[in-house]
């Protein structure tokens, strides 16, 4: 396994906004997490993510002015207003190349997710200040735990694969802006900017439709 942090090392202070799909409030993804934590902590090579900070990030962005903050989260909203809400899964937990990451399922979703938020993001900042979009398509995944060393992790992932708690489920409703930090070596922490969502234009709609159906008539 790589050095996570090697790699990863941001200017020191800097805060890059970032969408996320976070987890409070699923105590299934906290459970999820929980049962890996007894393994985690025999490694000193790796940084565990904390329950509160669990996240999977859709889109990096980079840093922003309060107004062009202002301004992704209303072209998010607007883009999202119809992208219904749904289900997904988390796991089984595997050491990669530089940390231990669950996979998210159905990839298709999340990406059809990712995508549609970095092009309003894209129309507001402009493709040339986003990060590079990946050439063989979005990952969908969450980190439990970034790698701060190069070491042999082969002890790690028998004891991951022997390990296989049930995969965590959940339903996605929103997702998050969020003015994020890095603690270098460490983690990750933010401040959330907006909360986004799902498909609240077409409940409006069924709303506004259910209202008429139930209204009075004339005599």
């Amino acid at each position: 396994m790589r050095d996570f942090w090697a790699t990863h090392h941001w200017p020191a202070d800097e805060r890059r906004a970032h969408w996320h799909l976070l987890f409070d409030g699923q105590p299934a993804v906290h459970n999820f997490a929980r049962a890996h934590a007894e393994i985690l902590s025999r490694h000193p090579e790796l940084s565990p993510v904390p329950i509160e900070w669990l996240h999977s990030t859709l889109q990096s962005i980079g840093p922003l002015t309060p107004a062009q903050a202002a301004a992704v989260a209303a072209a998010g909203q607007a883009a999202l207003r119809d992208f219904e809400p749904f289900d997904l899964e988390i796991g089984p937990a595997q050491a990669l190349h530089n940390g231990v990451v669950p996979a998210i399922y159905p990839e298709g979703r999340i990406s059809e997710l990712f995508w549609t938020l970095r092009r309003a993001t894209e129309g507001v900042v402009g493709p040339e200040t986003m990060p590079a979009a990946p050439e063989d398509g979005f990952w969908p995944h969450m980190s439990l735990a970034y790698s701060g060393a190069q070491w042999d992790h082969d002890e790690l992932s028998r004891a991951l694969v022997k390990l296989r708690p049930p995969r965590a489920r959940m339903t996605v409703r929103r997702v998050v802006l969020v003015d994020q930090q890095q603690t270098w070596r460490d983690g990750y922490t933010w401040n959330v900017l907006a909360e986004v969502p799902l498909g609240q234009g077409r409940r409006s709609a069924e709303q506004q439709v259910g209202a008429r159906a139930g209204g009075s008539r004339p005599s």
